[in-house]
């Protein structure tokens, strides 16, 4: 694992800083204005011709440095001086005079002034008094800078002290928490990040630890997504590296309006050099990176010579997600090698999930009954409630607090869908409202090799499902209905979906013939019986339906396929229902309308949560329990025949 060249901190020298000093000579003579405009060169230079004129350029600027003619307005000059002084009380002020106005030239170094200097000039005696007071600023700073690089250095012998206990960690989460601390306590960051390898085998990183704002940044990933999440977002990046070693990375936010001390990262697209740093932070943080690595190392180290402390979650019954990284890459090596499958689910779930909100123009239509109440899950409780609906030979493991990872060896996407609908049936009895869907848990599957080649595809895929399940029509269905005609008549209601991230999942509007309609369903039967095992559920009724199409399509029976076709005639409002529901391999699909003279129209999707509802409620209303929705028990797809 080697990390970017852009965007990586790594030691700089800081140049020495250049004074530029703002300088004011307010003086009468040509001839010596003329010998500051030509001796001043490197500096702001402000002249003045008389006294008013001074003055209004010192209260716009205040001088660093002021040479004043003290003769100026028949010795009106002498009160410049004091003047400035008042105005800008760090100002070296310079009092310039003739033989004949010495005696008011010693009246303006009692009065404040740094010196005295005789007229006519010499260009050395003004550079030489310019280069006095750009010496006594460099010298300030340079103390300034000593005081604190002396403070950082008292301090870092804590830190490195810290460094070093990660070794006698409880775990790497622990271990990376701490190493979060110390960086953000060393560098001022705002927040920070640490991403460590999920394993020996693997190349995904994990996030491990959060501070601030980063507690959102990705759960996990492959180095490549990390850094560029890291260059997206202007973050700096710290290797945990030390020659062949690689654990991780550290991300660091800086904080908005920070002083220059805290080190900068040259952008991919600027065209700057090297950034200015500060030679102690840079040393200090590559032996903080360079410690912090052997100490996780050993510690790592310590967790393989004890059996693998490191597999069990301390906060939960389930796995760590490094031991469910490493069984996974054990799982695609057989996958690949002996033409298997599995299933991998990711589990979210939203503490402070509300219930679905209302669109303006569907406001009086959809609020028919009392909204539920919003969801108050217990990430600890809901992992006994998903255990309880998994295989002994299923691995959940937990990434972080809200978001659960379940690994399904040997198991095709249907099997993945029945475990998926065992797990909302366990929470929502928990929760003493079976029958219902669960808010606030979000779950997505992808099955290989279908969906993905790799782990980190197969996750994303997972994940961007799971955050698809959020924005389902179902969730929007008042689910105390129980009349599939009134359900039938909320959803055929449903106005078309916006574009989105969630977009292919959600509900378009559907107004074709019955003809076109019947089309519409055959290419999609088709489609989902080239990639194997599929349920479908289609209504059937005399006359052209999509029941009769279907039944035509399956002349030939498959064992792999499953199929109930329902009459709802005899159920009160649902005589002119068209509908089909398919869950498929690589997919599922819901169609559902009424037939109004000739032409159907409601809405289809491509909506798992859909499909399921949609065919435990039809199945229900022609007395056929299918697979039991949400109802407690333990669902799987059986062979079944035609009719």
């Amino acid at each position: 694992m080697t990390a970017s060249l852009e965007g990586v901190w790594s030691p700089g020298r800081a140049p020495a800083r250049e004074f530029s000093l703002k300088v004011l000579a307010v003086i009468a003579d040509e001839a010596t204005r003329t010998l500051f405009s030509r001796v001043i060169t490197s500096d702001e230079l402000m002249l003045a011709g008389d006294l008013a004129e001074g003055i209004v350029l010192a209260e716009t600027a205040a001088p660093d440095v002021a040479f004043i003619d003290v003769g100026l307005g028949d010795g009106a000059g002498l009160a410049m001086v004091h003047h400035l002084k008042a105005l800008a009380s760090e100002a070296t002020v310079f009092a310039l005079a003739t033989r004949a106005e010495l005696e008011a030239g010693a009246h303006a170094v009692a009065l404040g002034g740094a010196g005295l200097f005789l007229l006519p000039l010499g260009g050395d005696e003004v550079l030489n008094a310019v280069g006095s007071v750009r010496l006594r600023f460099a010298e300030r700073a340079l103390r300034m800078q000593l005081e604190q690089e002396a403070a950082r250095s008292a301090r870092a012998a804590g830190w490195i002290a810290r460094v070093a206990e990660l070794a006698d960690a409880r775990d790497r989460n622990a271990a990376a928490q701490q190493l979060a601390e110390v960086f953000v306590e060393a560098t001022g960051a705002a927040a920070a990040a640490v991403y460590l390898a999920a394993g020996e085998r693997s190349s995904e990183l994990v996030r491990s630890a959060a501070m601030g704002p980063l507690d959102r940044a990705p759960a996990y990933g492959t180095e490549t997504d990390i850094l560029d999440f890291a260059r997206r977002e202007q973050l700096i990046v710290v290797p945990l590296a030390l020659r062949k070693l690689a654990a991780g990375h550290l991300l660091l936010q800086k904080e908005p309006g920070r002083s220059s001390a805290f080190p900068s990262v040259r952008r991919p697209d600027s065209a700057a050099s090297t950034p200015r740093r500060a030679p102690l932070l840079d040393g200090l943080v590559k032996l903080l990176a360079t410690q912090a690595t052997t100490a996780l190392a050993l510690l790592g180290e310590r967790e393989r010579s004890t059996g693998g402390a490191a597999m069990k979650d301390p906060a939960s019954s389930a796995y760590s997600f490094a031991y469910y990284v490493d069984v996974a890459g054990r799982e695609i090596d057989k996958a690949r090698r002996y033409g298997r499958r599995f299933t991998i689910a990711t589990i979210v779930i939203e503490p402070d999930a509300a219930v679905a909100p209302e669109r303006p123009g569907d406001l009086a239509f959809w609020r028919t009954t009392p909204a539920p109440p919003a969801n108050t899950h217990n990430p600890g409780q809901v992992v006994e409630h998903l255990l309880r609906a998994v295989r002994d030979t299923d691995i959940l493991a937990r990434v972080d607090e809200n978001e659960f990872h379940l690994l399904m060896p040997e198991t095709a996407a249907l099997e993945a869908h029945a475990c998926h609908r065992r797990m909302l049936s366990h929470v929502a009895e928990s929760e003493k409202r079976a029958g219902y869907l669960p808010k606030g848990l979000l779950v997505g599957v992808a099955t290989f090799p279908q969906d993905g080649q790799s782990l980190a595809q197969l996750l994303r895929i997972a994940r961007r499902r799971a955050d698809a399940t959020k924005s389902s029509i179902v969730h929007r269905v008042p689910q105390d209905r129980r009349s599939i005609g009134e359900i039938v008549s909320l959803l055929v209601r449903e106005s078309p979906a916006a574009g989105g991230a969630s977009a292919i999942s959600a509900p378009r509007a559907l107004d074709l013939s019955v003809s076109d309609t019947i089309l519409l369903a055959t290419s999609v039967v088709r489609n989902a019986l080239r990639g194997g095992a599929v349920f479908l559920l289609v209504a059937h009724h005399d006359g052209l339906s999509l029941g009769a199409q279907v039944k035509a399509q399956l002349a030939s029976p498959r064992d792999d396929v499953v199929v109930h076709t329902v009459d709802l005639r005899s159920s009160p409002g649902c005589d002119d229902i068209e509908a089909l529901c398919v869950l498929a391999e690589h997919g599922a699909y819901a169609l559902v309308g009424r037939n109004q003279g000739g032409f159907v129209k409601g809405i289809h999707a491509a909506d798992p949560l859909l499909a399921d509802f949609l065919a435990e409620r039809l199945g229900r209303a022609a007395g056929l329990r299918v697979f039991g929705w949400l109802g407690g028990r333990r669902s799987s797809v059986s062979q079944g025949a035609v009719g």
